[in-house]
């Protein structure tokens, strides 16, 4: 979904939807039969004083900035001006707290990770943006900002006339500290050509060193994430790269190895966007799930060499393809759970939705139509984050929507308004928030 505003990828892949084929066969259940299996949670909208509009080209990130114990959320638009913080105060209930985000200039959609950058106890901000490169805000534990880095990029790489802004943006970003020091880093996914880059972090968050041996230097990576893949206690990367998703192993020394065996490389790029990262058969080792544009979310499990399986399909119901995906405990099973953004039907409009997929811990899933989420209704949805809000032990769902990619011909006119979406689970027999 990257090239120029939403990128060849994400064109191309729309493209190829349209032609999709069912996914089913035998074995699998009929819509009416899915239905009428009872959901053991159900979706309240808990969106108070989010935004109604604009496109959230983001995963909502969850952190509890200012120190109450309640979740705040986090959210880049496109077409705005900077990201957005609201706090949360643990009902659903939201209020805006985002003075000395903005940047001065528009936005373009783009990830957000969080950290202690500086050391002061109190959690930061960084976000990617898929024109602009990397920001750095620190947080004043309060919910203030001060902006630190701006627009940080790799402008070292080679650049062809005529593209001179070929590598300004980053697609996304996580943050860890790769190399032991004790001081966070950035990982960031660059767009167009930008490749993946890791920028090392000297306690202030005002100044970064950039290496990536190891890792590709070109092409665009829609997601990135930071987990200790091989157990060795060092973070390494999962990435929605666009050949395919991959992986690269942490050396400890400021370099690092593929382990991609029996990933797939489409002959299409940018394929993939959303990534989930977890132990979802309960092996021990760390697993993922990735959202393919045309086939829905992908379950991948690693075996004990550090090779990949993917599971037969997670989702056949899904023929309209997956935009965005994540990994959690919703129903509070102890179990790896799928929330995925997509299209049960390969149609125009405002036909996407947000879909529950009941983990039940050895990499098998079942879908959960009677969840109250929507299954249609919204503009492209391409972030998804699962999070426990409310504090209820069970997870809860934040979603950034209102992309526009595709018309039916009609007035848009979305069946849900909210662009910014935030449900909050709940038992059956439990009250509505």
């Amino acid at each position: 979904m990257r090239r120029t505003s939403l990128g060849v990828g994400f064109l191309a892949t729309m493209t190829m939807a349209g032609g999709c084929a069912s996914r089913g066969g035998p074995g699998i259940k009929t819509s009416k039969e899915i239905s009428q299996t009872p959901s053991p949670v159900l979706a309240s909208l808990c969106a108070e004083g989010l935004p109604t509009q604009g496109m959230w080209k983001s995963d909502p990130l969850i952190v509890d900035f200012n120190g109450d114990g309640h979740a705040d959320l986090a959210a880049l638009p496109r077409l705005g001006g900077g990201p957005r913080v609201w706090l949360g105060d643990g009902t659903g209930s939201w209020r805006e707290s985002s003075t000395g985000l903005a940047y001065g200039q528009r936005s373009c959609g783009g990830g957000l990770d969080s950290g202690d950058i500086n050391g002061d106890g109190f959690p930061d901000l960084v976000v990617a943006d898929h024109c602009q490169g990397i920001f750095v805000y620190l947080g004043d534990g309060t919910g203030g900002w001060k902006m630190v880095t701006r627009g940080l990029e790799p402008s070292d790489l080679p650049v062809r006339q005529g593209r001179e802004r070929m590598y300004t943006g980053v697609e996304d970003l996580a943050v860890a500290d790769f190399d032991g020091d004790g001081y966070p880093d950035i990982v960031a996914g660059g767009s167009d050509e930008g490749g993946i880059n890791v920028y090392y972090g000297d306690g202030t968050g005002s100044n970064w060193t950039r290496d990536a041996t190891g890792l590709p230097s070109t092409k665009w990576s829609n997601r990135v994430v930071a987990a200790d893949v091989n157990g060795d206690n060092r973070p390494d990367i999962v990435a929605s790269y666009a050949p395919g998703p991959r992986v690269w192993l942490n050396n400890g020394d400021r370099s690092w190895r593929e382990a991609s065996k029996n990933l797939p490389s489409p002959m299409v790029q940018g394929l993939y966007s959303g990534i989930g990262v977890g132990d979802i058969n309960k092996d021990g080792r760390i697993d993922f799930v990735t959202a393919n544009w045309v086939d829905g979310p992908e379950v991948y499990l690693q075996q004990s060499d550090g090779s990949w399986t993917k599971m037969p399909d997670v989702f056949p119901e899904m023929e309209g393809g997956s935009t965005g995906a994540a990994l959690g405990d919703i129903d509070g099973d102890g179990n790896l759970d799928i929330v995925a953004a997509g299209r049960l039907k390969p149609t125009g409009g405002v036909v996407r939705g947000v879909f529950l997929l009941l983990g039940d811990g050895t990499g098998a899933f079942r879908y959960v139509a009677n969840s109250r989420l929507p299954s249609t209704g919204l503009f492209a949805t391409p972030g998804v984050t699962i999070s426990d809000i409310n504090g209820d032990d069970l997870g809860d769902i934040a979603v950034g929507s209102g992309l526009i990619v595709e018309s039916s011909g009609k007035p848009l006119v979305p069946v849900v308004e909210q662009r910014l979406l935030v449900w909050c689970m709940r038992r059956p027999n439990s009250p509505a928030p």
